[in-house]
């Protein structure tokens, strides 16, 4: 049994090393020049490493840190402390620093420390960041369900007063490419519930190098060292029917190719432009067209000196970027000489169709603001990286237009992080989670088999199970206080 894969991303890799274990041929076909899709990386003229955008690894990307374990790849991850710093104006910082506690107490440490340097609010207002950040961690998977038909913004507005959420932004801003006013809140809760269940699953981990370099080369050898086929340069530009079935499919507009089973690894904006028009009569393919990118950029900047020596995440506030780390000092042994900041642009809808050196002065100055001593460094470089961007926008009521995995066509699948999936709204674990469901159901749909490849991120719980039943308690004898009152008040009316 032979398998065509459209798409050599994370996702298209992944699934064509599971379909390989599982005994089926592989062909693995890319239409860019290289593999790795948004999880890239590539060398400039001079030799210095680029990313496509400033990735990081979470604790709770269990599936991701289980294949990278696999491909002997996972020492590649180099993780930090678990510590956000918000740089502000004048070089003034603030950290949120998740101390060795049981949940919720690390978490309302870190807010504490937050609390003490944090100037873009009135200390009054972080109270509700803090609460409303503390309310989310109870609801059940049935109540985020829920959320996914609001914005954050709106579940916001009910919660707390005006900007509250403010040093939240650059992490909603950096995760998804949108505004919290646009973006589903179950997005957002189901990332705050995960990265905050406890100190561990707090921390930030880097790519050891450029992300692509640390895992692309590994996968491809697995693949060829099992009789797989990769080819790069091989653009699909349609899917031909036979009945209920993908007979064939077009490459370069020239080429057919055929295989027994086809599975897409590329994005929902790709893959509607090559199906044939009557795939549309089916809403499975219809939800396809819901899909819409979240513009994004990034960009790196070389400078002659250090600017800081911290080796974690930045945030900052009403800036060009929003989250962003100075990789001379995760990375020293690539990045040497001075500080090498990489920073995420986005949102970029207001970005993206200006010249590369606009945006860079703008970016420039914005690091000048917030780190004084950038003030007299000189730039050695900047590179505007807009190649390989593409993440959908998770607006309200997206979650319905996933589609599933095993499409209506008997021998078409698909994968990717845009897919279903209850992980995230897309990413990394996102790719992994759906190959590994791909791969699953192909074994159960055409060879009879059952597997199970997917794991689901289960993190200690410490005194988080006590609050639900101590709000309780403490909302009925409110309760019973205020009718207590209310009685003696209205006996005291009667007399």
């Amino acid at each position: 049994m032979k398998a065509l894969i459209m798409g050599g991303g994370m996702a298209g890799l992944a699934t064509a090393i599971n379909l390989l274990d599982l005994g089926i041929e592989v062909e693995l076909i890319e239409a860019d020049e290289i593999f790795g899709g948004r999880a890239s990386s590539w060398l400039d003229e001079d030799g210095d490493m680029i990313d496509n955008a400033l990735h990081v690894f979470f604790p709770y990307y269990v599936n991701l840190i289980n294949f990278f374990k696999k491909m002997g790849i996972y020492e590649n991850i180099i993780w930090k402390n678990t510590e956000f710093y918000y740089m502000q104006d004048g070089g003034k910082e603030a950290v949120l620093r998740f101390a060795n506690l049981p949940a919720p107490l690390h978490a309302a440490a870190a807010f504490n420390s937050l609390v003490k340097a944090y100037e873009g609010l009135p200390k009054w207002k972080l109270f509700f960041t803090a609460l409303g950040m503390g309310t989310s961690i109870l609801y059940s998977e049935e109540k985020l369900n829920q959320l996914d038909e609001i914005t954050f913004g709106q579940w916001l507005v009910r919660r707390a007063p005006k900007d509250s959420f403010l040093p939240m932004e650059p992490g909603i801003n950096g995760l998804t490419f949108t505004p919290s006013w646009m973006v589903s809140a179950k997005v957002m809760i189901n990332w705050f519930k995960k990265v905050g269940a406890a100190h561990e699953t707090s921390r930030v981990g880097f790519a050891n190098g450029g992300l692509g370099e640390i895992w692309v080369g590994r996968c491809i050898e697995y693949i060829e060292g099992k009789g797989g086929k990769c080819e790069l340069g091989k653009q699909v530009t349609s899917i031909e029917l036979e009945g209920n079935r993908v007979g064939k499919i077009v490459i370069n507009g020239e080429e057919e190719r055929t295989a027994d089973l086809y599975v897409s690894a590329i994005s929902p904006y790709s893959l509607r432009k090559v199906l044939p028009p009557e795939a549309f009569r089916y809403e499975y393919f219809q939800d396809l067209s819901y899909f819409s990118v979240a513009p994004s950029l990034s960009l790196q900047v070389w400078f002659d000196r250090k600017l800081t020596e911290v080796d974690v995440t930045f945030f900052s506030n009403n800036c060009v970027f929003n989250t962003y780390a100075d990789l001379s000092n995760v990375l020293p042994h690539v990045f040497k000489g001075g500080s090498m900041f990489e920073m995420v642009l986005s949102p970029a809808d207001h970005l993206v169709h200006l010249p590369d050196e606009i945006i860079y002065e703008k970016a420039l100055a914005d690091i000048r603001r917030l780190f004084p001593s950038a003030r007299e460094a000189e730039v050695r470089k900047y590179r505007v990286v807009r190649e390989r961007q593409g993440v959908y926008r998770p607006y309200p009521g997206m979650e319905k237009h996933r589609p599933y995995q095993r499409s209506p066509y008997e021998n078409l699948y698909l994968t990717g992080d845009y897919t279903k999936t209850h992980v995230s709204s897309g990413g990394m674990e996102a790719a992994i989670w759906t190959s590994n469901h791909c791969a699953e159901l192909i074994a159960q749909d055409k060879l009879g088999k059952s597997i199970s490849l997917n794991v689901e991120f289960k993190p200690q719980q410490g005194l988080v199970p006590l609050i639900k039943p101590i709000f309780y308690v403490n909302t009925v004898l409110a309760g019973l206080f205020g009718l207590r009152a209310l009685g003696r008040l209205i006996r005291k009316k009667l007399k």
